[in-house]
């Protein structure tokens, strides 16, 4: 399924506004389509839905971890360090427009914020957070061309000051005990992406 069929079918359970599911997913497209974007675009949701697919059946509330992919990138500023907290605000600006329980937004809200601080308060946000970081542990191949497209993205920045901030970022990862939240993905996941982590780190 496409993304935005995706989107128009998660929304309309909660509201039958044509025009309202209209500029919603407008929004979205606007920003996940602007030109900066290399990696966080709408493909990198399409990498995300592709595990909460596979995974679904391990989810509580399903439709607060779709509603979480969608709008956790929405705001995407390489200069600025409040990305996941703008992207959670705008997440409940335009989502309070249709019918959904403030728990259900404040639930959206605190997945999308741990995506930056990587603490999961209950089970669906450590899939959250597993989803976003997925793509650490694929192949070596896979996580090359990953890391070139970020590069690519931070083009603006000067390759001192961008490696110097890589570097940080990885070493970070790195010396965590786990990458991932969920014992599957740790499982499946963890020792390639510290070797995918290390490799980039020692190629810097």
């Amino acid at each position: 399924m496409d993304l935005k069929n995706r989107f128009k079918n998660l929304v309309s359970a909660y509201t039958s506004n044509k025009d309202l599911i209209d500029s919603l997913w407008n929004t979205l497209e606007n920003n996940y389509t602007e030109k900066h974007r290399v990696y966080h675009n709408f493909s990198h949701l399409e990498e995300l839905f592709t595990y909460f697919d596979t995974y679904k059946v391990e989810l509580k509330n399903a439709d607060i971890v779709s509603f979480s992919i969608f709008y956790h990138d929405i705001i995407y500023n390489i200069w600025k360090k409040d990305n996941e907290e703008k992207s959670a605000l705008v997440s409940l600006d335009q989502l309070s427009k249709i019918n959904l329980s403030s728990d259900f937004l404040e639930n959206i809200h605190q997945q999308i914020i741990a995506t930056k601080t990587h603490d999961a308060i209950d089970n669906d946000a450590k899939w959250m957070i597993d989803f976003d970081l997925a793509i650490l542990g694929t192949s070596s191949e896979v996580y090359s061309n990953y890391s070139k497209l970020i590069r690519n993205e931070y083009k603006l920045v000067p390759n001192l000051l961008y490696k110097k901030g890589r570097k940080k970022v990885l070493q970070h990862f790195i010396d965590k005990p786990f990458i991932y939240a969920t014992n599957e993905f740790r499982r499946l996941y963890e020792n390639q992406a510290k070797l995918n982590l290390t490799n980039e780190l020692n190629a810097l």
